[in-house]
């Protein structure tokens, strides 16, 4: 649903976040799900001044039942550092906030125990949002690291996969809190249905990513007709696998390809190498691409 915008930047209220505030409601407890609101527009202001300081314009904002979600523009072109700086600001922006409440909650007279209830939703969002699953800032932080050795899908493959486990481990840990304790904790159910379905949706989309980037570094070297460029030196038997796995979002890249002498053999543009790998297949060696 959307919401209206802010600076110029859409709100949209996710349909999972609409049911978590209204079983705060119907619990009697609406002023607490404002708090709730405000803590999670406060951590997504720290991605949105974040993505900003890196030169990245945010489009749309999301709110999440944990959290929320930017749309930046150009934020998949990002470099791995881009990208952990952006998902790191939330969850460290929420730390602070919560560090704020304790300290402050002493003095705080008749106000105490809201004050410390905000601290406890900004500490919970932070920690929630750092589990290394997609598409919270834990999960997008581990795939930047990952992807620092593997390729964007390989390594957003990976961070389903915790995903899932994690979507698991709630439902169980849930199961037993029922057991235990004969309650149900929603809240814990909500999160894991919440992930289940969108991390699919990240695996989904992660496999079209590598065409955009190359899409748009063609479109700028086209444009500008200069861009800057890495260069990489590979054994005539190297993987193509291998190959592709360093190429970054940031720069264009050309291969040199020596023989076991060492000897230049002959070189290729990353355009030359994603055109081949459609008709060679990822299991060829990078001589057969000459």
């Amino acid at each position: 649903m959307r919401a209206g915008k802010i600076a110029g930047v859409e709100i949209i209220v996710n349909n999972w976040f609409l049911g978590l505030i209204a079983v705060f409601a119907v619990a009697g407890l609406a002023d607490k799900a404002l708090l709730i609101v405000s803590a999670v527009l406060l951590h997504e202001l720290a991605h949105m001044l974040m993505a900003g300081g890196l030169g990245y314009k945010v489009k749309q904002v999301e709110l999440l039942p944990f959290g929320a979600t930017a749309r930046v523009e150009r934020l998949a072109d990002a470099g791995a550092v881009s990208e952990i700086m952006i998902a790191a600001a939330g969850p460290l922006a929420s730390l602070g906030l919560a560090a704020l409440c304790y300290a402050a909650a002493g003095g705080a007279g008749s106000w105490q125990e809201e004050i410390y209830f905000y601290g406890e939703t900004h500490l919970m969002l932070a920690g929630f949002n750092l589990l290394p699953a997609l598409p919270l800032d834990g999960g997008r932080i581990l795939r930047a690291v990952l992807t620092r050795r593997r390729d964007y899908r390989a390594a957003t493959a990976i961070v389903v996969t915790m995903s899932h486990i994690i979507s698991c481990l709630l439902i169980v840990l849930a199961g037993l809190i029922f057991l235990l304790d004969h309650t149900v904790n929603l809240t814990m159910l909500v999160a894991a249905g919440f992930l289940l379905l969108t991390a699919r949706t990240e695996n989904t989309l992660a496999g079209f990513r590598t065409m955009r980037i190359l899409a748009r570094k063609k479109a700028e070297l086209i444009a500008c007709g200069i861009m800057p460029t890495r260069h990489l030196t590979a054994i005539e038997d190297a993987a193509i696998s291998e190959v592709i796995a360093l190429f970054g979002p940031e720069q264009y890249y050309i291969v040199h390809i020596v023989d076991q002498n060492f000897k230049l053999c002959g070189a290729l543009t990353e355009t030359e190498v994603w055109e081949g790998l459609l008709k060679k297949g990822i299991r060829a060696r990078i001589k057969e691409f000459l």
